[in-house]
């Protein structure tokens, strides 16, 4: 009898032609269809398991992409945003915000690369890479991807990510709104006095 009633509640989930519903039968059809893969998941599936473990990759790689940023970005000279962003991040954690912005800026600006030498580097961008791929594996599971991109996309998408992501991150938010203060101190663009129109 419990069959039977599973198999129903299936039938019902997972019409053979939800083409012919209309549409909003579909819809619904489609939501509840996604409440039952969502449930499944959580109650089944690796999901805490992979967010546990996205979490502790995380942590573990924070300095080095920190340190790969920096880098980036003191090549374009625009390191020293960084910091009120990273302060800003930090601010939940309330006292111990700013005193942990400092202690990562410090050690992230004391690394000399020169020193790291190639061998260092390497391992510090595969570190790096390696937290990437880490939360694409994680995705790809999430969605039940079962073929992963070529190699060649990965490597190309990680290296975008690692190396472009940090000049389009929040650091280069500050010149937009300096632009912007520029332009609002124009004359006849100020704030409007009352009375004028």
């Amino acid at each position: 009898m419990q069959a039977s009633l599973v198999g129903r509640a299936r039938a019902l989930i997972w019409p053979r032609h939800p083409q012919a519903l209309p549409p909003a039968q579909r819809w619904v059809v489609r939501t509840v269809q996604g409440a039952y893969l969502v449930l499944r998941d959580l109650t089944v599936g690796e999901l805490g398991l992979r967010a546990a473990g996205l979490v502790y990759t995380t942590l573990l790689s924070l300095v080095p992409l920190l340190a790969v940023s920096f880098s980036v970005l003191k090549g374009f000279g625009v390191h020293n945003q960084l910091e009120p962003f990273l302060l800003d991040l930090a601010r939940p954690l309330g006292e111990k915000g700013p005193e942990l912005t400092h202690v990562l800026i410090g050690f992230v600006d004391n690394m000399n690369v020169g020193v790291l030498g190639a061998l260092g580097s390497g391992l510090l961008l595969y570190t790096v890479i390696s937290l990437v791929h880490q939360i694409e594996v994680a995705f790809n599971t999430t969605w039940r991807v079962d073929r992963p991109r070529p190699l060649a996309r990965r490597f190309t998408d990680y290296l975008s990510v690692v190396l472009v992501g940090p000049l389009l991150s929040k650091p280069s938010q500050p010149s937009d709104s300096e632009a912007g203060k520029q332009v609002r101190n124009r004359p006849g663009h100020g704030p409007r006095k009352a009375g004028r129109p």
